[in-house]
């Protein structure tokens, strides 16, 4: 075993013989992290600028940090060059750049510097800030993933004590809280996951004066009714999927739900491991997509639909489980756990229905990580597999969708040509409950090219209210926030921060909220209050933006949210 450099939490070199090197100063870690951290070599005027601004000799200050790691390294070939490169050797392994590695200890990981704060210039410390909340969310759904594995394979005690990490490192995160109260159900620790239920709502009133939705009491919940005597088990459990099905089809959510929670039971308890993947696949899509704030539980079940599904060879189950575990980690934010859930989806999905959901989500995924023209590309396949299956509902979300990705491009005549065609088909279909959608895209692409404000707001306040009536926080987030854009444009101030704020709240109203649709609407409320000379608040709103963008990969907000804080 060769040298660790430790970056995560506190920071240390490690020789072989497992003894901690002495490195003194906390700009040499600073140092080390930016180097180590840097996307491409950068050049030592501007390191030393962003490291010692108030040192009379950067360049030499730097030069002395420098000769300190090389020595606590034992290797005067690494850390050298202008630009500076790291050019480690083979012997030495560094805990930050093996996030993604199978073996990667996440209960070891801390803060990145852990509780070092180097005197440093503004740049640094905004670069530290973005690095320490993108590390955190790696980290974080590195987490999630583990629990809710380890809860699928039913290894219960390492899913509650990964769970329980989950809560320390982001106690008001109501999906943490969700993760460990089922992780001890599952581990039949009713009463343990009741205590935990009630100290989380305790938690919550207290520092947040509100209490955490019904997902985490329901996942507290024990097994629902058994089946009725009298009929084949297996019938019986067929006939409970079919009616699940059929009640969320006409709306029924909460029967639909409770059919379904019933049938994986039972399919459970005789044993029918493919029918058991398909009760359970059924009811943790269902939970994702047809009950606001259930994603955590949705993901649990999904997870133990992939793992039965493995068992008896069903590979369609197995390769739309890992595209709805995909959607629900893109929806999130957590893209690179995304991007590995899809891959594993694209290695076994068959099919044009198979591959035109895979290639949706994919670039629904793509574009708000800010690839854009990858996910674009995406779109494009996702439509192409969509209108050869026929199945025109997949074609309407990648047409909704990929329009905002068009946006995100700024190709505004493309935006308008693939909304217009989702809207045709909406009404073919009669898919009203995803209309708020392209509407409110569209609006902004209209807006964007100076159409009047007065003749688009009829459209988005109506689409506003049916979002109202659906009860759907993320439409009903993104047409107040085109709402407000139409004030914007039209120099109504004061009524578009209104309607922001509004956005902004109903946005974050569950705790499975649309991570992007968030960042662009702190967006538009640093950037608008900024025009206005509403500094204190702007600057505020722009931290937020950029501690948001970093967490959930909107790398190309990151960018935007630094060089504002710059300017405010």
């Amino acid at each position: 075993m060769g040298k660790t450099i430790r970056l995560l939490g506190e920071p240390a070199i490690i020789d072989a013989d497992g003894q901690s090197q002495p490195v003194r100063g906390h700009q040499a870690w600073a140092l080390l992290a930016r180097a180590v951290l840097a996307r491409a070599p950068i050049d030592r005027r501007g390191l030393a600028a962003e490291l010692f601004p108030e040192t009379a000799d950067p360049l030499g200050s730097l030069r002395w940090c420098l000769a300190s790691l090389r020595k606590a390294l034992n290797a005067a070939e690494c850390l050298n060059g202008d630009p500076l490169k790291c050019s480690f050797g083979p012997d030495i392994e560094v805990d930050v750049l093996r996030l993604d590695s199978d073996d990667f200890d996440v209960e070891q990981a801390g803060q990145l510097l852990g509780k070092i704060e180097p005197r440093c210039s503004a740049e640094f410390s905004t670069w530290l800030l973005v690095e320490r909340e993108r590390i955190a969310g790696i980290i974080e759904a590195r987490i999630r993933q583990e629990v809710i594995r380890a809860m699928a394979i039913e290894d219960h005690s390492r899913a509650v004590r990964l769970a329980e990490l989950g809560v320390r490192r982001n106690p008001y995160d109501e999906g943490a809280h969700i993760l460990l109260v089922k992780s001890l159900a599952l581990a039949g620790r009713y009463e343990a996951a009741l205590q935990q239920v009630e100290a989380s709502e305790a938690s919550f009133l207290a520092e947040l004066g509100e209490r955490p939705s019904a997902a985490l009491r329901s996942a507290a919940r024990r097994n629902v009714a058994s089946a009725p005597s009298g009929i084949s088990p297996k019938a019986f459990v067929r006939s409970l999927v079919q009616s699940g099905l059929a009640a969320l089809s006409a709306g029924a959510s909460d029967a639909g739900i409770d059919c379904l929670r019933r049938a994986m039971r039972d399919a459970e308890k005789i044993g029918d491991l493919n029918l058991a993947a398909t009760a359970a696949f059924e009811l943790g899509s269902a939970l994702v997509h047809a009950v606001r704030g259930y994603d955590d539980e949705g993901s649990i079940l999904l997870r133990q639909a992939i793992e039965l599904a493995r068992r008896v060879g069903n590979a369609g189950i197995a390769s739309t489980g890992f595209r709805e575990l995909g959607y629900v980690e893109a929806l999130a934010g957590r893209r690179p756990s995304a991007a590995a859930y899809l891959t594993q989806a694209m290695e076994t999905a068959e099919g044009s229905e198979a591959l035109a959901g895979v290639h949706g989500v994919i670039a629904f995924n793509l574009v708000d990580w800010g690839r854009v023209d990858e996910g674009l590309d995406h779109y494009m396949r996702s439509l192409e597999h969509a209108r050869s299956a026929g199945n025109r509902r997949r074609e309407i979300w990648s047409l909704g969708l990929g329009g905002w990705g068009q946006l995100a491009a700024d190709r505004l005549e493309e935006a308008d040509r693939w909304l217009g065609d989702c809207l045709a088909l909406v009404e073919e279909q009669r898919w009203v409950s995803f209309r708020p959608w392209p509407v409110a895209v569209l609006s902004e692409s209209h807006t964007r090219q100076g159409v009047s404000p007065r003749e688009l707001r009829p459209a988005l306040e109506e689409a506003f209210a049916l979002s109202c009536q659906l009860g759907d926080p993320c439409w009903e987030g993104t047409v107040a926030r085109a709402l407000a854009l139409t004030y914007d444009a039209e120099g109504a101030w004061s009524e578009a921060i209104s309607w922001l704020g509004e956005a902004g709240r109903r946005a974050a109203r569950d705790n499975d909220s649309y991570s992007a649709l968030r960042v662009e609407i702190l967006a538009n409320q640093a950037e608008i209050g900024r025009r206005h000379d509403m500094h204190e608040a702007a600057d505020a709103i722009g931290r937020e933006w950029l501690a948001l963008a970093a967490r959930t990969h909107r790398d190309s907000h990151v960018a935007r949210a630094a060089a504002f804080i710059a300017r405010v």
